[in-house]
């Protein structure tokens, strides 16, 4: 049966429904219960500190949309056009600060990570006061969980906003008033990279419950050795610029490579195309990620990025819910046509075989006829479990599921083997492991392995390779920021569009989201925003 992570409207949905309550002037960063009376009677027992625990876990799945429409929509994987109606993701695409500072989805990713903080504290603040009676090593576990989900929205906040207010425990609403922003270095250094090495050294190879039942779909130790990793190189690049971390995530990249990998019969690799196709049905749920966010065919509760993503309007081949938006959200061109080859005729077929199932192979004929691949109505689907998708696997449409969409199941991968595979190659370059790890994924997708490129060459074919594989998972504005290639990169697409008047709106100070405006209105002078905004 499906997994998910939900609480119901009960006690403990009360309990647990710590918020950051933003919008009026009498508001603040609320760290600290609703319902102060909850707990005194709850928090009591294990079952209880599994809900609390369930409850943390429920926070996350909000968060692979602001992935999608906060990284990959800002970044060169995907074109927005200035000339569509204003809405919050052209805003992220064309670089309007004004727009951003005001917008709902800048609000409320900024609202929804500092949820899932509240939530990590809570369990943290209470759970050494519960016995575990019918598995006491679940203790341990589960506070080495919750400080990996704390780990992991801090790390975002780190990334997306700087500098933020840091809490590691409850706080009463007369504290938030005064609680100030910290570093982004010390946000790294004084709960992240605590929080992880925690997490490394306390959580289980495979998850198990209070009662001593496994518990797939938590977190493990290699997902744990992987954010940390992932963490220490972006500490190594920019802004922080902490260059010695980098020899401290290479270890731990290994360590999950050996496992996951393990010359291709690892946990989490996918042997060939085929298989790496089937990964993105939701059939395949909990197979081949390290870390996945959770999701089912119910109303709410489906994976948000896809009627994000898949934001044109599409035919009933595809699927019977409507799912357009209003904003197109289409593949950057010269990325798209990474994916295939023109024949001696002039027409195009797919060279690398992860096109069609990373997004709609959209084609058209010109006026000499010839088949080229257009980019009208070209949009990312590997979120997308279209009819089309199933069927190519032998499996029966769900449309009649598909209520409305919000319904979409299909797991959102957080951390996946060939993320680390392509790290470790940035770290260890062009030596004969750099290119094992380039080559097993390029051969996988149908394409010929490389030798002999130069250090800037083989750099530059990591970088590419992880457009290639990871597009539409949330990687690549981070990417392109701890690189210091984001000003570069966005420059170059907004040029090859034609786009000269948004070239004025990238600056250095564009790495960084501003805080929300309603945030910076809750107490004057309390937080500090952001440069350019």
């Amino acid at each position: 049966m499906k997994r998910i992570h939900i609480l119901s409207y009960s006690l403990t949905a009360v309990a647990l429904a710590s918020t950051l309550f933003l919008g009026s002037c009498s508001d603040a960063l609320d760290i600290t219960p609703t319902e102060q009376i909850t707990s005194k009677n709850f928090y009591k027992t294990d079952a209880q500190m599994d809900q609390a625990l369930t409850g943390v876990y429920s926070r996350l799945l909000v968060i692979p949309q602001y992935l999608f429409t906060m990284s990959e929509v800002k970044s060169d994987n995907i074109y927005v056009g200035a000339d569509n109606k204003l809405s919050d993701i052209v805003n992220n695409a064309t670089l309007n600060s004004a727009g951003i500072k005001t917008e709902a989805e800048n609000l409320n990713c900024w609202a929804n990570l500092f949820k899932v903080v509240v939530a990590a504290n809570i369990v943290l603040d209470k759970i050494d006061a519960v016995n575990f009676a019918q598995s006491p090593e679940a203790k341990v576990q589960y506070k080495a969980e919750a400080r990996m989900l704390r780990a992991y929205a801090y790390f975002l906040l780190a990334q997306l906003y700087g500098n933020v207010p840091l809490a590691t425990t409850q706080v009463s609403v007369e504290e938030a008033f005064q609680l100030k922003q910290s570093g982004q270095k010390d946000i790294y250094e004084k709960v992240i990279v605590p929080d992880l090495l925690y997490a490394v050294e306390n959580l289980a190879e495979k998850p198990f419950n209070y009662k001593g039942a496994d518990n797939t779909g938590h977190v493990t130790r290699l997902a744990a050795k992987a954010l940390l990793g992932k963490v220490y190189l972006t500490m190594a690049g920019f802004p922080l610029e902490q260059t010695d971390k980098k020899e401290l995530a290479i270890p731990l990249f290994k360590e999950v490579i050996d496992k996951a990998y393990n010359d291709g019969n690892g946990t989490a690799w996918t042997k060939n195309i085929d298989e790496w196709n089937a990964m993105w049905v939701h059939e395949n749920d909990d197979k081949y990620f390290l870390w996945e966010i959770e999701y089912a065919i119910s109303n709410g509760l489906g994976n948000p990025v896809t009627p994000v993503s898949v934001s044109s309007n599409i035919g009933v081949k595809w699927c019977t819910d409507g799912l357009t938006t209003g904003v197109h959200t289409y593949i950057e061109h010269n990325l798209q046509m990474h994916y295939f080859r023109q024949d001696d005729e002039g027409n195009y077929e797919v060279e690398d075989l992860r096109a069609p199932f990373t997004f709609n192979l959209q084609e058209t004929v010109d006026d000499e006829g010839n088949t080229i691949i257009g980019t009208g109505n070209t949009f990312y689907t590997k979120m997308f479990e279209h009819r089309m998708k199933r069927t190519s696997l032998g499996l029966s449409d769900m449309d009649a599921q598909i209520l409305t969409r919000t319904y979409w199941p299909q797991n959102f991968p957080i951390l996946r083997v060939e993320d680390i595979m392509l790290l470790y190659a940035e770290c260890v370059g062009g030596t004969s492991e750099g290119y094992k790890m380039l080559n097993a994924i390029r051969q996988r997708a149908g394409l010929p392995a490389y030798s002999g490129l130069s250090a800037k060459a083989f750099d530059e074919a990591v970088q590419n390779e992880r457009r290639y594989e990871l597009a539409e998972e949330g990687h690549r504005w981070f990417d392109l920021v701890r690189r210091n290639e984001y000003q570069e990169k966005l420059r170059a697409m907004f040029t090859s569009y034609g786009e000269l008047s948004l070239l004025s709106r990238v600056n250095k100070n564009i790495y960084l989201y501003p805080i929300p405006q309603a945030q910076m209105e809750i107490r004057e002078g309390l937080y500090q925003q952001n440069p350019g905004y």
